[in-house]
C-alpha cells in the first residue's frame, strides 16, 4: 500500500474515531456538528489523496520509464501531454532517449564498419610477404580500432618458451631487449594458454615488468591452423573507460585474420630458403649462388672493384662413398660445409655448386687476399681428420682454384670457368693445394667435366 493511502486511512479512522465518542458521549447539537466535521475531514482527505494520486501519476511513469533505460531499453517513451512542466520533462525524456537511440545506431554502424575493415584488412594481410610491415599494419590497425595507447606485437622464439617484441608503439625500450618467458605477466600468460585475457576482469593475470602498468589492457593469441605464432597486446586506452568485451571481439577477429598472414609470410620465406639452400649442407645452392654471382659481377664492373671467386673441391671423395657408405659421404659433406663457413664474411656467399664441389665468392677480394683465404680453408680442412666420436677417422683434403676479376675473366661465366679451370689443375698438380687462373695453360676441359669424385 502506497504511503499516501495509508495516511489517508489513518486519518479517516482517526476522524471515525473521534465522531463515534463524540455521538456517544455528547449531546444532539455536538453530535451534528462532530458528524460534519468527520463527514468533511473524510471528504477532504479522500480529495487530497486522489489529487496527490493525480498529481504524482506522471513521476510514477516518468521513474519507471528512467528505470527502463538505465537497464538499456532505448525504445523507451513517454506521452507528453499538457503544456505544464511534467510535459515539458517528458519531452525532455523523449528527446534524451531518442538521441541515445541514434548514438547506439551509430555506435553500431562504426563497429559494423570496423568489422568490415578487418575483414578487408586480413585479405591484404593474406597478399603480403613482409613479415615486418605485416605485423606494424597490424598493430597500428588494433590501436586505431579501440582507441588504444601503447601496445606491441610479440613472437615465440626459435625455442618456443619465450618471446619478443617484434613492433611496438609507445612501449619502453627495455621490452625490445628484455625476451617474455611463457607464463609470465598479461603477454606469457595468453601465449601460454592460448585465451585472450581483458583487464580488469582476469584477477588471476597480473601486469610484469617490463611490460606497461595500465588500469586496463587487453591481448589475444596469434596462431595458425596449427601452432601459436605470438601474442597482439594492447596496454591503457586515450579515453577513460577501460576495454569492453566488445574491443576484445574487435581485436580477436583481427588476431584471427593476422594470424593466417602471419603464417602464410612464414611458409613463404620458408619455402624461399629451401629454394635457394642445400637440403644437405644448409648453405646455399646452385641457384642462388647464380643469383648472387650476377649481382655482384655487375657491382664490381659498374665501381670498378675486384671481385674473386674460389672453387673448392673435395679430393678423391669417390673412395668414402664406396669405401665407407653413401651416408658417411653425406656426414662428410655436412662436415666440409662446416669448416668452410667460419672464414666467410657476411657479405660473401659460401655455396654447393653440386656434388663435393663448392664455391666461395669474394666481394672486393683481389688475387693475393684470395689466395689467403683459400689457404686459410686448406689448414682448416686439413687440420683434423673428419668424423664424430666413434666414427673411423678420415683424413680429407681440397684442391682450391683461385680466379679474380678482371683479370681472369670479363663476365661471369668466364669467372666461374677460370676458377674451375684453375681447380682442375690443382688436381692435375697432386691435389691438396691451392692454384690461381693465370697458372692455367687453358688445356683443362672445365665445366664440361662434372662429376669425377677425383
Amino acid at each position: 500500500m502506497k504511503l499516501s493511502t495509508r495516511i489517508a486511512v489513518a486519518v479517516i479512522g482517526v476522524l471515525f474515531g473521534a465522531l463515534s465518542i463524540g455521538l456517544l458521549a455528547g449531546d444532539a447539537p455536538v453530535r451534528t456538528e462532530l458528524l460534519i466535521l468527520a463527514v468533511a475531514g473524510s471528504v477532504g482527505v479522500v480529495a487530497g489523496a486522489i489529487a496527490a494520486r493525480i498529481v504524482a501519476s506522471p513521476f510514477v511513469r516518468l521513474t519507471a520509464a528512467v528505470r527502463r533505460a538505465a537497464r538499456g531499453d532505448k525504445d523507451v517513451h513517454l506521452e507528453a501531454t499538457g503544456n505544464d512542466e511534467i510535459g515539458d520533462l517528458a519531452a525532455s525524456f523523449n528527446l534524451l532517449t531518442e538521441r541515445i537511440r541514434r548514438h547506439a545506431a551509430d555506435v553500431d554502424r562504426s563497429r559494423g564498419e570496423i568489422r568490415g575493415s578487418v575483414a578487408r584488412l586480413g585479405e591484404a594481410l593474406r597478399a603480403t610477404h613482409d613479415l615486418q610491415k605485416l605485423l606494424a599494419v597490424v598493430l597500428e590497425t588494433a590501436l586505431v580500432a579501440v582507441d588504444g595507447k601503447a601496445g606491441g606485437v610479440f613472437l615465440l622464439t626459435g625455442g618456443r618458451s619465450e618471446l619478443t617484441l617484434r613492433v611496438g608503439r609507445q612501449l619502453d625500450a627495455s621490452l625490445a631487449e628484455s625476451p617474455i618467458a611463457l607464463g609470465q605477466g598479461l603477454v606469457g600468460t595468453v601465449a601460454d594458454s592460448g585465451r585472450a585475457v581483458l583487464l580488469p576482469g582476469s584477477p588471476d593475470v597480473v601486469l610484469a615488468d617490463p611490460e606497461p602498468v595500465e588500469p586496463t589492457a587487453l591481448a589475444v593469441p596469434l596462431r595458425s591452423q596449427s601452432q601459436m605464432l605470438g601474442v597482439l597486446a594492447l596496454y591503457g586506452r586515450r579515453t577513460i573507460a577501460p576495454f569492453r568485451d566488445e574491443d576484445l571481439e574487435i581485436i580477436t577477429s583481427l588476431a584471427q585474420q593476422a594470424g593466417v598472414g602471419i603464417d602464410n609470410v612464414l611458409l613463404h620465406r620458408e619455402a624461399q630458403r629451401l629454394s635457394i639452400t642445400d637440403g644437405l649442407t644448409g648453405i646455399w645452392n646452385r641457384r642462388f649462388l647464380n643469383m648472387r654471382l650476377t649481382q655482384e659481377f655487375a657491382s664490381a664492373k659498374r665501381f670498378g672493384r675486384h671481385l674473386s671467386v674460389l672453387w673448392i673441391d673435395a679430393d678423391n671423395f669417390k673412395t668414402v662413398n664406396d669405401e665407407h657408405g653413401h651416408q658417411r659421404g653425406d656426414s662428410t659433406l655436412i662436415e666440409l660445409a662446416a669448416r668452410l663457413a667460419p672464414g666467410v664474411r657476411e657479405v660473401d656467399t659460401l655455396a654447393r655448386y653440386g656434388g663435393e664441389e663448392f664455391v666461395l665468392v669474394l666481394p672486393e677480394i683481389d688475387g693475393d687476399g684470395a689466395r689467403i683465404v683459400a689457404e686459410r680453408i686448406l689448414n682448416e680442412v686439413t687440420k683434423e681428420p673428419f668424423g664424430d666420436a666413434g666414427d673411423l677417422p678420415l683424413d680429407l683434403t681440397v684442391s682450391i682454384g683461385c680466379a679474380t676479376y678482371p683479370e681472369h675473366g670479363q663476365t661471369q661465366e668466364e669467372l666461374l670457368r677460370s676458377a674451375d679451370q684453375a681447380m682442375y689443375e690443382a688436381k692435375r698438380r697432386g691435389k691438396n693445394r691451392i692454384v690461381g687462373a693465370d697458372e692455367v695453360d687453358g688445356r683443362n676441359g672445365g665445366f664440361a667435366e662434372r662429376g669425377t669424385g677425383a
